[in-house]
């Protein structure tokens, strides 16, 4: 045999050694799978995505939209999407999008659930029946109206509730589009349960300031509103 042809095979031998090495170094243990995508986009494993990104998020009927952070607020468009379950829910029923805190901040506390809640009213065609119609279940007028000629006009009613040992407060603000004749309500809520029935010392409480500090983020989400031609929207 030529040295020509023994260099070769000198070579090819050593190929086939190193490649037979390689493969009884990576055993089934040992590979890295990539995950299988479960469930549909809009259902919880696609709020469990939102969730894990550091980036804002921006959603649109393709007129208004609006952007979150998505490292503390997930994206549900079904009551059933909602991962966070509490006995106070971050958004009541009847909505076409719900924010909802994922965030970890208040951990260890009374604090339960918050959320905007997100629903075209397609029942209130009139700019005087969106902003003056009082939300389910109550009977008072806005508290407070601002109005952009010829562009929106915006409402908002102070709600919020109580059940056993738990309670919710918040703000419904209600937007009319006038080129469109569209009517959006937005409605804002952070829950809690009540600090005294814990036994003492098991959790810190969920103090006013937790709640100024929440409140602001979430006031930080509604500030991102955004009109067709990208123009902001002033709530009251």
């Amino acid at each position: 045999m030529s040295t020509t042809a023994t260099v070769i095979l000198i070579i090819v031998v050593a190929i086939a050694l190193i490649a037979v090495w390689l493969i009884a170094q990576t055993s089934p243990g040992q590979q890295v799978a990539t995950p299988a995508a479960t469930g549909t986009p809009g259902t919880s494993s696609y709020a469990n995505t939102a969730a894990s990104s550091t980036s804002d998020q921006s959603i649109s009927d393709g007129v208004i939209s609006i952007s979150f952070p998505s490292a503390d607020f997930g994206l549900a468009t079904t009551s059933s999407q909602i991962l966070a379950r509490t006995y106070i829910p971050p958004c009541s029923e009847n909505f076409d999008y719900c924010l909802y805190y994922i965030g970890n901040a208040f951990q260890g506390t009374n604090f339960e659930s918050a959320g905007i809640r997100i629903d075209k009213r397609t029942d209130l065609k009139t700019q005087t029946a969106c902003l003056t119609t009082p939300p389910e279940g109550y009977t008072t007028a806005p508290s407070s109206t601002t109005t952009s000629a010829d562009t929106y006009a915006a409402s908002a009613f102070a709600v919020g509730g109580a059940a056993t040992g738990h309670y919710a407060n918040g703000t419904l603000y209600r937007l009319f589009y006038q080129p469109s004749g569209a009517c959006y309500e937005f409605e804002t809520r952070i829950g809690q349960s009540q600090f005294a029935n814990y036994p003492s010392g098991t959790i810190r409480m969920f103090t006013s300031n937790d709640q100024g500090a929440l409140q602001s983020e979430i006031q930080r989400i509604l500030q991102t509103l955004r009109l067709p031609n990208g123009g902001s929207i002033s709530l009251p």
